[in-house]
Order: structure tokens, then sequence, then C-alpha cells
């Protein structure tokens, strides 16, 4: 988890962002976009299915509603055309996910899965509610 402490506050130092550490060792940055609208975004570290240690990205779009399923739909069939991460379902939430391998990682790379995610689920959110949740 040291490697990564260091390579958030490498990050945060490089790019002013400011990013805040939760007790579970995951972190939170709010980006902030030129229309005035802004998205948080959470980075944590996890092991994939094979050991190897990777940052994911989430950053949560919206909670389900019964009255907007076709809004929702629309939404997930979009998943094939992005270039990085994913939507996806969890528990009552539509969020934008990706991952990336930490080991060699480069500051670019890292803050371009965190811009991309970020921008997508803020132009999802505002496809779908019209409201800067965040």
């Amino acid at each position: 988890m040291e490697i990564f402490d260091g390579f958030i506050s490498a990050i945060a130092s490089e790019f002013k962002i400011p990013f805040h550490k939760g007790k579970n060792g995951d972190y939170t940055a709010t980006l902030e976009f030129d229309n005035g609208r802004s998205q948080d975004i959470l980075v944590y570290l996890k092991k994939d299915e094979s050991g190897d240690r990777v940052i994911h990205y989430h950053s949560v779009i919206a909670s389900l509603k019964q009255d907007t399923w076709d809004l929702y739909k629309s939404a997930l069939q979009q998943n094939l055309t992005f270039d990085y991460g994913a939507l996806a379902l969890e528990k009552d939430n539509l969020v934008m996910h990706n991952t990336v391998l930490l080991e060699n990682c480069e500051p670019e790379r890292f803050m371009k899965s965190l811009i991309y995610v970020a921008a997508k689920a803020d132009e999802i959110e505002e496809m779908l509610s019209k409201e800067d949740a965040n």
C-alpha cells in the first residue's frame, strides 16, 4: 500500500488534484469541468484474478429508478463505444469504472483514466438527470 500512497501523493502534487484518503486506504477526488459541472471519483488498489495489483477508478452516476429503465438501457448500450472503462450496476447505482495495472503505471496514464472516467460519468449523469449530483 505504501507504493500506492506515494504514487497518489506524486499525482496530487504534479497535477494539483486534492485527493482525500479514506479509512480503508481508498482515495477520493472531485474533478471540476469547464462547464461548471463536477464529478466525484473513488480510486483504490485491489488485486485482479491473477493477484496483480490494479488501480480501480469508480464514479457513481445515478441511483436506479423504475421509471427510467429505458434511459439506463440506453446508457448501458454505450459500453461498446467507450475507449476506457465500462458502465456497471452496483446495488442500486449505475457506475462508471475502469482498472489499470499498477505496475508500470505512469502518471499520464493514471490521469487519462481518472479524467476519462469522471468525464464520462458526468456526461451520462447529465443525460439521465440533467442535474449535477457529483
